[in-house]
């Protein structure tokens, strides 16, 4: 007698909200171990960028490592990673205590530095480990410091956040540390970051408006170490809560639609959640611990 055994992607759903565990990024040898790293999706291209340390990954639409560069340049160890609208590649890169933006052609060829022009002397020392590139412009953020450099896309200085005293109000525990762990830039220039000691979730407007969400607990739509954060063009936002292994679903209205995934070693469990990000097919792309490599799933909604 002959026994077919089908296999189901895992699949998650709730509140018209319906996640499924699709793939994890690969090449030929099978899925690629990666840890916690920095990732970006080019919306036009529906490339995945991933820095790997001293080189750049890039997946194709499928998953598939397609080409990979960066490991014989000579601008620093790389920190991060974005795509322009037009394909240009660019390098947010560290040479001793110094920081490069380099810009490149799509195979990742440099063509020229991004320098950053009339930075008031206030901000001279920024220190930014990530690089968002949107509609335009160049967001530099220095989360240690807290602070987001903003230019235009030849570097000229366009704005700051600060947003260390805007936070003054939400510190219970003074000299406490709250350091940013994630941040992104949605379509209509909002700022979105993570503030674990605070578990909360906050949004800062262009006109430098704060409003934030987030609860301490195990519930769902509650966070336990908050982490990792994106947004969707339909306004959902999405939170990966490192410690309970979940990525959580907010709508616009900061109102907790659903949570997906949970930890373990399985297929569509993740270990630790970290970066992710979200392409425009409904695609979420996570991080995590232990070399488990960046999974993917989709996420519908009625």
């Amino acid at each position: 007698m002959l026994l077919l055994l089908v296999m189901c992607a895992p699949s998650w759903s709730e509140a018209g909200v319906k996640a499924t565990f699709l793939y994890s990024l690969s090449n030929f040898s099978g899925t690629v171990p990666f840890g916690w790293v920095r990732q970006f999706v080019d919306p036009e291209r529906s490339e995945i960028y991933v820095v790997t340390g001293d080189s750049v990954a890039v997946f194709n639409s499928s998953g598939m490592e397609v080409y990979r560069f960066g490991d014989d340049l000579n601008i620093g160890g790389f920190m991060d990673v974005s795509v322009e609208s037009d394909g240009h590649i660019l390098i947010l890169s560290r040479v001793g205590d110094q920081f490069r933006v380099t810009r490149c052609n799509y195979r990742g060829e440099p063509q020229a530095g991004i320098e950053i022009r009339n930075l008031p002397k206030e901000f001279a020392g920024i220190s930014p480990g990530r690089l968002l590139s949107r509609n335009g412009k160049l967001y530099l953020a220095d989360l240690f410091a807290k602070k987001v450099v903003v230019t235009d896309a030849s570097g000229l200085f366009q704005g700051v956040y600060d947003i260390a005293p805007l936070l003054v109000g939400f510190e219970e525990k003074p000299g406490a540390e709250y350091g940013i762990a994630g941040i992104t830039v949605d379509t209509e220039g909002n700022l979105f970051f993570t503030v674990p000691t605070l578990f909360k979730v906050f949004k800062l407007s262009p006109d430098r408006q704060l409003s934030s969400f987030g609860t301490a607990g195990n519930l769902p739509g509650r966070f336990n170490i908050v982490s990792g954060i994106a947004t969707d063009d339909r306004g959902y936002v999405y939170v990966t809560d490192t410690l309970r292994s979940v990525v959580a679903v907010f709508d616009k209205e900061f109102k907790f639609q659903a949570q997906f995934s949970q930890r373990g070693t399985g297929p569509g469990d993740l270990i630790a959640p970290n970066e992710l990000v979200v392409d425009k097919a409904g695609r979420v792309f996570v991080s995590q611990a232990r070399k488990r490599g960046i999974s993917v799933f989709r996420v519908a909604y009625e």
